[in-house]
């Protein structure tokens, strides 16, 4: 009975520091996604959160802890490992795993409302120390899958530093689109030139571009 008492105390502290850990981080993705990493402090983050000020050096070591906590999370939420390794898995064709990729891709990145999407843009403007850490231990694994993926469709070797320009250039347009929807400053380009047509259309329209371009490098 002593035993079962223990355990519940254990699992219920346990509930307490990870929902601690859960408010502090979605306190800071909210500071850091409006004022920016540079122009948040410990203090704001913990007065938001309502929890002691020593709170974020307990959970995280520091603030840079937190910050790279949080973006690890932004890249979790974009496009997950585990997301992506049953895309791969999955019973599709090659071409359909690239279009799957794409809205997974799409769908995530351009939800504007919420607080993952704009940190990660302030992330990519105005990079941190920071970035070659979390694109190492959380970009390059996704890109190993996804390398599989187009080799799949293309019969180019993942070894081949081809294969990864195909990769760069047919997520490019979909980036352009990013940080267009999520940059407030951004210049109307579609009533710049005159170009009256959804966002489902034009996604449309550049899987059929990329699908081209693909396709004229088949091995």
């Amino acid at each position: 009975m002593k035993n079962i008492k223990t355990n519940i105390k254990k699992n219920k502290d346990t509930e307490i520091i990870n929902n601690t850990k859960s408010i502090i981080i979605n306190c800071a993705g909210e500071l850091i996604a409006k004022y920016g990493y540079d122009r948040v402090t410990s203090k704001s983050i913990c007065e938001k959160a309502k929890v002691n000020i020593a709170a974020i050096n307990y959970h995280f070591g520091s603030y840079d802890g937190l910050y790279i906590i949080v973006l690890k999370e932004v890249h979790k939420y974009l496009l997950s490992i585990e997301e992506l390794s049953e895309l791969y898995l999955d019973n599709l064709t090659a071409k359909e795993k690239i279009e799957r990729f794409i809205d997974i891709f799409i769908e995530n990145y351009l939800n504007k409302n919420n607080w993952y999407i704009n940190v990660w843009v302030r992330e990519i403007i105005n990079p941190t120390p920071f970035i070659e850490q979390i694109l190492s231990q959380e970009a390059v694994p996704k890109l190993n899958i996804v390398s599989k993926i187009f080799s799949e469709y293309t019969n180019i070797p993942s070894s081949d530093p081809m294969l990864y320009s195909c990769i760069i250039n047919s997520i490019s347009p979909f980036m352009v689109i990013f940080l267009t929807h999520n940059t407030t400053k951004m210049i109307d380009v579609e009533k710049m030139i005159g170009i009256k047509s959804s966002r489902k259309e034009l996604i449309s329209n550049l899987k059929k571009f990329i699908f081209i371009g693909l396709d004229g490098i088949k091995i």
